[in-house]
């Protein structure tokens, strides 16, 4: 059985980037967003620890979201 696991992922939020850098993800690359020159790109590691904080940060944006929504 063949494994689809990418192993690197793109992150395009800084807010999002910050945060998985504060959990210890890994960042292997930095490049241009190529839409946006003047934007980044993080480059993290897709290992265990990403995909969990990444997985908890997604949830916390769509709960806060929601909250403001029902205000």
């Amino acid at each position: 059985m063949e494994n689809n696991k990418k192993e690197a992922r793109l992150v395009f939020n800084m807010g999002v980037g910050r945060a998985l850098l504060k959990c210890g993800c890994q960042v292997i690359d930095v490049k241009p967003d190529r839409a946006n020159p003047d934007k980044t790109v993080l480059v993290f590691k897709n290992d265990e620890v990403f995909e969990r904080e990444f997985s908890r940060i997604n949830k916390e944006i769509a709960d806060s979201k929601s909250a403001q929504e029902v205000q």
